[in-house]
């Protein structure tokens, strides 16, 4: 987990792309691994749709508050959530 704080305050910090390409490659086996529940046709649109998604995550992540990363991706899945239904 150190690690991927470490490479995410390098994005932050200093807009390191290989640290970015880096987090991109720990998560691509679990997103394809997600894809497969999908249509063929769709799966590389909606890889990159993941990968935007996690790109705004590790740009935005506040690694000072404490939270994990899956802590904070679960809070942003939370807050998605109430405001959609805010909305409905």
């Amino acid at each position: 987990m150190t690690r991927l704080i470490e490479l995410t305050k390098r994005v932050q910090l200093e807009n390191d792309l290989e640290s970015l390409e880096t987090i991109l490659h720990l998560f691509e086996p679990k997103m394809k691994q997600s894809l497969l529940q999908t249509n063929f046709q769709e799966r590389e649109d909606l890889l990159q749709e993941l990968q935007i998604k996690t790109i705004d995550i590790i740009k935005n992540y506040d690694w000072t508050k404490g939270y994990t990363f899956w802590e904070y991706t679960e809070k942003l899945q939370s807050d998605y959530y109430s405001t959609f239904q805010e909305a409905n």
